[in-house]
C-alpha cells in the first residue's frame, strides 16, 4: 500500500463535509455552538511506554498525521475565536524549567585539606552537571561571553588568568572530567556569515507574490546547539578536538564515566502552512453574517486543500533534527538522521507530538567520538540524572490536544533511562502521572529500583 494512502483518505473525509452549518438568521448573539466546526480528530489516552518506529515510512506517516490533526485543530480554534470570541485571544506561556533534585548536605567537623575541593553545581556524586564555572582543585575554567577563561590557582586564595579559548556561538555551560572540557553553545543561523558552511544548510530564499509585486525574505530551518569538546591537557594552549551540532535547543547536559549525555530539543518549523484562512478584502465590507460564513468556510477549505499539498509533500529531513561535524578543512559533514531504519526513533503510543527530545551520547574515551542517538516524540521536558539512571518528566500530551476534548485533564509522562553502561544509554521503563503531587513519588520510585538494579515498572497510569 503506497504511504500516503492512509493520509490520503483521512484528508479527503477532512474536505468533505467536515464543516459544520451554522443558521445566523435570527441570532442576536454567538454561542459556543454557532461557529463552523471542523470535526476534530480523535484524541484517547492509552500508554506512556515508548514505542520504536521500526520503518522510516511508518515514521514519516505518523508526523504527518500528527502535523495534520495539529493544523485541523488549530483553524478550528482559530474559527471559534473569529465567530463565538473575535476579542478573545488566549496564551498560555508556560516556562518548562529543568527542576533537579537537590542533593542535601551534612556539617563537616574537620576544615577541608588542600587537596579537596567542589566540583560547583554538581548535585549528585560522580555526575558532572553542565555550568559555566568548573575547577579541579589546581585550575578554574569559567565561560565569559564567546570565550573560555583558564586560571591557574597557585596558591589559596589566588588566582591567575593562564589562556583564553574563543567560542563559536553563544557559550550556554560547561563539563569538566581529566584533561577535556566539553562546552554547549546555542548558534543562530541568523548570526552565522554569509560564508559559513552551515548558512546554506539551514537558511532558505524564499519568494512570493503580493498585489503584483515579488517579495523575498529569509526562512531559517532552527537554530543549532554546538558541542565543543577541548583537550586541556595543556593548560596554556586548550584545543578544540570535536566540533558538533545538532539542530534544535538546549535543554540540558551531563558527564558520566567519560560518557557526554546532551539533551537537546527540536520542533520543526515547517514553511508554507496557513493557519489561518486567507480571507479576499470583500469579506470584511460585508455585514450578512451568513455571507460572511460562506466565504470563511469556502477560504478554509481552500486553505485545507493547500496544507495538505503541502504536508504530503514533506520529507522526514523536514520533521528530524539533523546533526553535522566541522571538519579540521573547515568544511561540514551531514551525519545520517538514522542508520537503523529510523528504529533510533520512539514515542509513547498515544504522542501526537512533532517535536523530538534527541539524547546524544558520546563516548569521550574514543579519539573517535563514537556517538549513539536516541530520539523521543515530545513536547518539551524535565531532566534529572544519576550515575545509573537519566529521567525524563514531559506533558503527556501537546497544548492543542486539548481543545474539544474536555474530558481530560493534565498529564505527565516519566520516562526512564538506564545509564550504568559508559557509552551507551538504554530506556528502561515509563509511567504516567494523572496528579501533579505524585509526580516525585513515582519518579524517586522508578529511580529507586534502577538504583538497586531491580527495574519492576514499565508503563501503566498513576492516580
Amino acid at each position: 500500500m503506497n504511504k500516503h494512502v492512509t493520509l490520503l483518505i483521512t484528508f479527503a473525509l477532512v474536505l468533505q463535509g467536515c464543516i459544520s452549518t451554522v443558521d445566523l438568521n435570527g441570532a442576536n448573539e454567538s454561542t459556543s455552538e454557532d461557529y463552523p466546526r471542523l470535526e476534530l480528530p480523535e484524541r484517547t489516552r492509552t500508554s506512556a511506554v515508548l514505542e520504536n518506529f521500526d520503518d522510516c515510512d511508518r515514521l514519516l506517516m505518523t508526523l504527518q498525521q500528527n502535523l495534520m490533526d495539529e493544523m485541523i485543530t488549530t483553524l478550528d480554534q482559530q474559527s471559534y475565536n473569529h465567530w463565538v470570541e473575535p476579542w478573545f485571544r488566549f496564551i498560555d506561556d508556560v516556562a518548562f524549567a529543568e527542576a533537579d533534585v537537590g542533593a542535601t548536605t551534612t556539617p563537616q567537623a574537620d576544615t577541608p585539606s588542600g587537596d579537596e575541593f567542589s566540583g560547583t553545581n554538581n548535585q549528585e556524586t560522580g555526575v558532572d552537571e553542565a555550568d559555566f564555572l568548573k575547577t579541579d582543585g589546581t585550575h578554574t575554567y569559567m565561560l565569559n561571553g564567546n570565550l573560555l577563561l583558564v586560571m591557574s590557582i597557585p596558591e589559596f586564595g589566588q588566582i591567575e588568568l593562564i589562556s583564553t579559548l574563543e567560542i563559536e556561538g553563544s557559550p550556554l555551560s560547561m563539563m569538566l572530567e581529566g584533561d577535556t572540557i566539553v562546552v554547549a553553545s546555542s548558534v543562530y543561523a541568523t548570526d552565522l556569515d554569509q560564508d559559513h558552511p552551515l548558512r546554506e544548510l539551514l537558511v532558505t530564499e524564499v519568494s512570493y507574490e503580493s498585489y503584483g509585486e515579488i517579495y523575498t525574505y529569509e526562512y531559517f530551518r532552527t537554530g543549532l546547539v554546538k558541542y565543543s569538546v577541548i583537550d586541556i591537557q595543556d593548560k596554556l594552549n586548550p584545543l578544540i578536538e570535536h566540533d558538533i551540532y545538532f539542530e534544535g535547543y538546549f535543554n540540558t547536559a551531563r558527564l558520566v564515566d567519560s560518557t557526554v549525555r546532551s539533551v537537546t530539543h527540536y520542533n520543526s518549523n515547517i514553511e508554507g502552512l496557513n493557519y489561518y484562512p486567507d480571507l479576499p478584502d470583500e469579506y470584511w465590507e460585508l455585514d450578512d453574517k451568513n455571507q460572511k460564513m460562506e466565504i470563511w468556510n469556502r477560504s478554509l477549505l481552500e486553505t485545507l486543500s493547500s496544507n495538505r499539498d503541502r504536508i504530503l509533500s514533506l520529507t522526514l529531513e523536514d520533521f528530524v533534527p539533523m546533526r553535522y561535524v566541522m571538519t579540521d578543512q573547515g568544511s561540514v559533514v551531514t551525519l545520517p538522521y538514522s542508520e537503523e531504519e529510523c528504529a533510533e526513533y520512539s514515542a509513547s503510543s498515544d504522542s501526537v507530538a512533532r517535536g523530538f527530545l534527541t539524547i546524544a551520547t558520546m563516548d569521550l574515551t574514543n579519539h573517535n567520538l563514537i556517538m549513539e542517538v536516541d530520539h523521543i516524540g515530545s513536547s518539551w521536558a524535565n531532566v534529572y540524572s544519576s550515575q545509573n539512571a537519566l529521567v525524563f518528566a514531559e506533558p503527556a500530551n501537546d497544548w492543542w490536544w486539548f481543545w474539544g476534548n474536555d474530558d481530560y485533564e493534565d498529564a505527565t509522562n516519566i520516562h526512564v533511562f538506564d545509564i550504568s553502561d559508559p557509552g551507551s544509554t538504554s530506556y528502561l521503563a515509563s509511567g504516567r502521572v494523572l496528579e501533579p503531587s505524585k509526580i516525585s513519588s513515582l519518579s524517586l520510585s522508578m529511580m529507586g529500583r534502577l538504583e538497586s538494579h531491580q527495574p519492576q515498572m514499565h508503563g501503566g497510569d498513576g492516580g
